[in-house]
């Protein structure tokens, strides 16, 4: 069999590589074209580029579903990632994982008797997505799709469907865009980016990649995914045209490889795990997890009300959200997961209009939350929500723009004045916590998209040498309260990627993180964020320290998710506490900011 031979290969493989030093792991995967026509200028380069037509469709949508699944999920909740061995392409092999010879072999008892392609897009349409993106051949090299190449395929499972092809024609029948992912890398091929790379592995990439694009009806779009590697070596460019030409209009996202003649790879950027920039000068899509993992996860899942918050932070930003599901063994997606995104395709059922098919807003994200705009609507979306004492009010510049006029489009918005140079918004009391999003529409005399962008919030945080970080627990060393402060880019800014957090210890039953100014400040936001993988607080507190050193709460919430921003009244005060009262797994903190 075509799987054993590989397998036999990569033993060998293996073994010749085990004598070397650490460091020469890179050295064997970095290599130059095979010949001349694999590189390209940059003439060639911007013929790949998809047309604004071509990319109209996506731009509407706001919001596709990602889908990792495969065998890895009866031994490990990390595709791919989650196997020993050497990884062409990504770093150093992985020493801690699933055995290759358990984990190649996962697939022999694969069964997902419970998939029905059709229930899923039903399932997705229900989420408010327009899109699929589905893990046709991960780095694993397992195929989901009847490879006439390989015998690591679905094919071979006991389930032996041939998994793409249904869900092609679902999609197809219910009206859902398709892309596929495709890695380029792939860690049980023997040649793949080694000696024979060019000879046999690209070959077999290309057979898939032509089967994939040829013999699945309409496919709207390619995810790949190409780790560190250079373009050359999948012969991208020549592979992107063929793609053009079996599938016109086909959008394509940036991982097609590095060292391209413009910085600009493919279609358009797609950040990980993070919100992504701000301000970016192209289209983006934002690929973050419902759980704290790709594949299937008993982790803590993201409530709707941190979904819709990112999406509508992405939307407002000028990008889609790609929300990731890990489906189980039987083909399902997990009903915890389903159920918090349908409360989001609910949301979306009632104020969708305001995200999708629009643009971003002339005013760049803030403290406020986002803005977008729609032919001469401009939609502001008031993410931020008010502590105990602040007035019920948001500042924003003034529009170069006359206001024809404006209305709330959820409850509670009462009346705007332009003043001062400033656009001032004043909303009920209330009703402003209880929503989601406080969302206003104005109706403006001409499109903004004509104007510049307009800058909202240039503030910088407290400092963290004006003060003393305390907490009630850590979990470890390096999960300390002042992590979060003294970490290179651990505020909010963009393209952010946190990576460290305040995580109190398990047994901790009050916790809480304390920051003691040195000096009264006016502080006037908050800003806080949960680890993207961890949104598990459901319910919290915020309290200030006055002059006497009394705390009194200043702030009651349940959700706080990426990127929560609350308006204090502004008062001096000589501290600020966070107590989380309430939460689904481990707490980990981000992000715990204060401006003035």
């Amino acid at each position: 069999m075509k799987k054993a031979l590989f397998l036999i290969l990569l033993m060998i493989s293996t073994l010749g590589h085990s004598q070397k030093k650490d460091k020469s792991y890179k050295a064997q995967w970095q290599f130059p074209a095979k010949d001349s026509a694999m590189y390209v200028t940059a003439a060639q380069q911007q013929e790949l580029y998809a047309t604004e037509a071509e990319m109209e469709w996506y731009k509407n949508a706001k919001l596709g579903i990602f889908v990792h699944w495969g065998p890895a999920l009866f031994e490990t909740d990390a595709l791919s990632w989650g196997r020993d061995g050497e990884r062409p392409g990504a770093g150093k092999p992985a020493k801690k994982g699933v055995e290759p010879a358990v984990y190649d072999n996962l697939y022999k008892k694969f069964n997902p008797v419970n998939f029905n392609a059709d229930k899923w897009m039903q399932q997705v349409k229900s989420w408010g997505a327009e899109y699929v993106v589905f893990t046709a051949k991960h780095h694993d090299g397992f195929a989901f799709f009847d490879a006439k190449n390989s015998d690591y395929t679905i094919m071979n499972t006991p389930f032996g469907r041939d998994i793409c092809k249904e869900l092609a024609d679902a999609a197809h029948k219910a009206g859902v865009k398709i892309f596929w992912y495709y890695s380029q890398p792939d860690w049980t091929h023997p040649d793949n980016l080694r000696e024979k790379h060019y000879e046999n592995y690209l070959p077999y990439m290309k057979e898939h990649v032509e089967q994939l694009f040829t013999e699945y009806g309409k496919i709207d779009g390619v995810f790949w995914d190409h780790l560190a590697t250079k373009y050359w070596q999948w012969d991208s460019y020549h592979v992107l045209k063929e793609m053009k030409e079996w599938q016109p209009g086909i959008i394509s996202n940036a991982r097609t490889g590095f060292g391209w003649p413009l910085d600009d790879r493919g279609d358009y950027d797609t950040p990980e795990q993070s919100l992504g920039p701000i301000n970016h000068h192209r289209y983006w899509e934002a690929c973050l997890t419902m759980t704290d993992k790709w594949l299937y996860s008993k982790g803590p899942i993201k409530p709707h009300e941190t979904v819709l918050g990112m999406l509508i932070q992405v939307a407002g930003n000028g990008g889609n959200l790609l929300l990731n599901l890990g489906p189980n063994e039987k083909g399902e997606f997990v009903a915890k997961e389903a159920e918090e995104a349908v409360k989001v395709g609910e949301w979306i059922d009632t104020y969708g209009y305001t995200i999708k098919n629009t643009r971003r807003g002339i005013y760049i994200g803030g403290d406020y939350g986002s803005t977008t705009q729609v032919g001469n609507k401009l939609y502001i979306h008031v993410l931020q929500k008010l502590g105990n004492d602040a007035t019920a009010t948001i500042e924003l510049p003034e529009l170069p723009i006359e206001i024809l006029s404006a209305k709330g489009i959820t409850d509670g918005f009462e009346n705007y004045k332009v003043e001062n140079g400033k656009l001032v918004l004043a909303f009920a009391k209330a009703e402003f916590n209880k929503n989601i999003d406080n969302i206003v529409e104005l109706t403006l005399a001409k499109d903004p998209a004509n104007f510049e962008r307009i800058e909202t919030w240039n503030a910088t945080p407290i400092a963290s040498t004006d003060f003393e970080v305390t907490q009630s627990s850590y979990f470890s060393d390096n999960k300390k309260g002042d992590v979060i402060y003294n970490a290179k880019g651990n505020v909010f800014s963009e393209g952010i990627h946190l990576k460290k957090w305040w995580e109190p210890a398990r047994n901790d039953k009050n916790p809480s993180l304390t920051l003691d100014f040195k000096s009264a400040k006016n502080v006037k936001t908050l800003l806080l964020s949960e680890n993207m993988r961890a949104h598990c607080i459901r319910e919290f507190h915020i309290e200030a320290k006055d002059e006497n050193g009394n705390w009194k709460t200043v702030y009651n919430g349940t959700t706080i998710g990426e990127g929560l921003r609350i308006k204090l009244n502004g008062d001096a005060i000589y501290g600020i506490r966070l107590r989380p009262t309430k939460r689904t797994k481990s707490i980990q903190i981000t992000a715990f900011n204060s401006y003035e």
